[in-house]
């Protein structure tokens, strides 16, 4: 909840920018989801009319990290459906679960409440050409990686890999993408889920994908890690009706393709 001490350093950050000509101002993040702990910034976003530029900065008030973006109010509107076309409405959150603080004429609470509309937005399953190439490509990641069990590259091409598996597996069901420094967190603890993610909509992965997922972080031998990791990319994508070993694709779009 927004609380008279919060108030006080957005006041305090508005007079360090000196910024006089916004029409809002929205809180959002782990102050507003009561999630916060010592560690927390407090996340401001600072909405302007016809603004030309988009401002972003980190200011200590009153001893408090504050993380700031000022942005023209027609830009986010754009930001939004982009994520909404793209079936990826993670960075809605933030407005789904902001709090306004000032709202000069009605236009921020307009815009929340559609950025909220657009949150409680169903994720379209998908699995075009595009994602079969990204299984392919993470298939030929796991045959490097292989390789590379005696070397100290191994963890950064592993970790690489982990999060290419997440991130696809949830674009491919339907799932809602989430920042990875929460990953862990979101998995092992129901309450913290349900308040970052605040939509009774948006579901989590299926338990299995979340044990194998958890068992890929820790940290063990190289072969123990590598065998967790492939069990994780059977079970994401050994389903689908696709070979990554044996396939042709005919793209209709240009390249370069992300490989």
């Amino acid at each position: 909840m927004i609380n008279n001490q919060i108030i006080s350093h957005i006041d305090g950050l508005i007079n360090k920018l000196n910024i006089t000509d916004y029409i809002g101002v929205i809180v959002y993040g782990s102050y507003v989801g009561e999630r916060s702990n010592t560690l927390s910034d407090l996340d401001v976003m600072i909405v302007k009319s016809n603004y030309k530029t988009q401002d972003c900065g980190s200011l200590l008030v009153n001893n408090i990290r504050v993380e700031y973006f000022v942005q023209d109010l027609k830009r986010l509107y754009q930001l939004i459906k982009i994520e909404i076309e793209r079936n990826d409405p993670s960075h809605l959150t933030k407005f789904a679960t902001c709090e306004v603080l000032y709202d000069t004429d009605g236009k921020i609470k307009e815009f929340v409440d559609y950025a909220k509309t657009l949150y409680n937005t169903r994720i379209k399953p998908s699995f075009n050409d595009t994602d079969k190439f990204s299984v392919f490509s993470i298939n030929n990641k796991m045959e490097d990686l292989e390789s590379l069990i005696n070397e100290e590259s191994f963890y950064a091409v592993y970790y690489t890999i982990l999060e290419r598996i997440r991130t696809l597996y949830a674009k491919i069901n339907g799932i809602i993408d989430l920042p990875i420094t929460k990953i862990e967190k979101i998995y092992n603890n129901e309450d913290f889920a349900k308040k970052y993610i605040s939509s009774t909509l948006h579901k989590l992965p299926q338990q299995e994908f979340i044990d194998l997922y958890l068992e890929c972080i820790k940290i063990g031998s190289k072969m123990e890690m590598f065998n967790n990791l492939k069990k994780l990319f059977i079970y994401s994508f050994g389903k689908l009706d696709f070979d990554p070993n044996n396939f042709c694709i005919k793209f209709t779009k240009k390249a370069p393709f992300k490989v």
